[in-house]
């Protein structure tokens, strides 16, 4: 059985329905990967699609951008592909309603569920849990009970997440996550089950339960923050057979980033716009910038639309305060 597994989709993250500012949006970037995950699914004929959680990128969306990600999956359920939806953090473990959720081949772990998948002589069992969003570490056994994974005899067994998982790791300084009320410990996952897959965390990694089953983050598909700006980005198709468990990441295309940090000694608007625009030239036409004042002086000083000016209309350019400072000024968000 061919898996293709993603997550973090964050649909709608930078994507106004009406912008008041005609400019480049992120948002686009999101959908493109998106679709092109789809795309590999029908072309490759895969079994399964799995989704990890996060579709969306807030609990509250317009129906816009709804319709825009609900509508490509009924060319995948066409295709004869079972497709599985985790809830994420950002759904409130709750996703928009669709009529889609009554095809016979969407799978919706809107609560401890399992459903049982077969192709040919296969049988896999892939139970899954909407994100548990508060004491994780308490509820987790129960909840993995209670979706029915446990007593199926199918020949393999998928468990579906979106959650923190001990020893993952995030962001530039590699910070990895140790067990608490909010993080599940590798010790926590039952015995019997073939494989993990979970969303959640935007870094791709693979890490093993007490008992040896992997746990695969596919990670986001696209970076959401300047903490994932080294991060590559992409999915995992994943073969399941008795010979045991293959898989194999995909990289996707996404933008570059990069983060200027603004010399103290500058005060003045002027100055500071030649600084940018002496330095403008080194960056690629794609770019994601991020301008980081060093000062709150200078981030008073500084106008977004004037800084967006120096740029060309392909580059999404934000200012940030300074590092030590954590909200940020009326004047200088973007």
């Amino acid at each position: 059985m061919k898996i293709l597994l993603f997550a973090d989709s964050h649909l709608g993250f930078n994507y106004p329905i009406r912008p008041r500012i005609e400019r480049r949006r992120r948002g686009a970037d999101f959908f493109q990967n998106y679709q092109h995950i789809l795309d590999v699914a029908i072309t490759e004929k895969v079994d399964v699609l799995v989704h990890g959680g996060d579709v969306f990128f807030r609990s509250k969306i317009p129906p816009l951008v709804i319709e825009k990600a609900y509508e490509p999956l009924l060319k995948v359920l066409d295709n004869g592909i079972d497709i599985f939806l985790v809830p994420g953090n950002h759904e409130r473990s709750r996703l928009p309603q669709t009529p889609l959720f009554h095809h016979p081949r969407l799978h919706l772990f809107d609560r401890p569920r399992t459903f049982i998948i077969r192709r040919n002589t296969s049988e896999v069992a892939f139970g899954g849990i909407p994100n548990i969003r508060t004491n994780v570490a308490d509820s987790i056994g129960r909840a993995i009970a209670a979706s029915g994974l446990i007593e199926t005899t199918a020949q393999m067994k998928v468990l579906c997440l979106h959650q923190s998982i001990e020893n993952a790791v995030v962001g530039v300084q590699n910070y990895k996550f140790r067990r608490g009320p909010d993080v599940i410990g590798l010790n926590q996952f039952p015995r019997g089950m073939d494989l993990i897959v979970s969303g959640h965390i935007h870094r791709q990694q693979i890490l093993k339960s007490s008992y040896g089953t992997p746990i695969i983050y596919p990670g986001s598909i696209e970076r959401t923050s300047f903490a994932e700006r080294l991060e590559e980005k992409g999915y995992y198709v994943i073969t399941l057979s008795e010979a045991g468990i293959t898989r194999e990441f995909r990289p996707l295309q996404c933008r570059p980033m990069f983060e200027w940090s603004l010399p103290v000694n500058l005060i003045d608007e002027s100055s500071l716009l030649q600084e940018m625009e002496s330095k403008r030239g080194f960056l690629p036409e794609d770019a994601i910038l991020r301008i980081r004042c060093a000062s709150p002086a200078q981030l008073s000083v500084l106008k977004i639309e004037k800084v967006r000016r120096l740029f060309p209309a392909s580059i999404n350019v934000e200012i940030a305060p300074p590092s030590r400072i954590a909200a940020y000024h009326p004047v200088g968000y973007a």
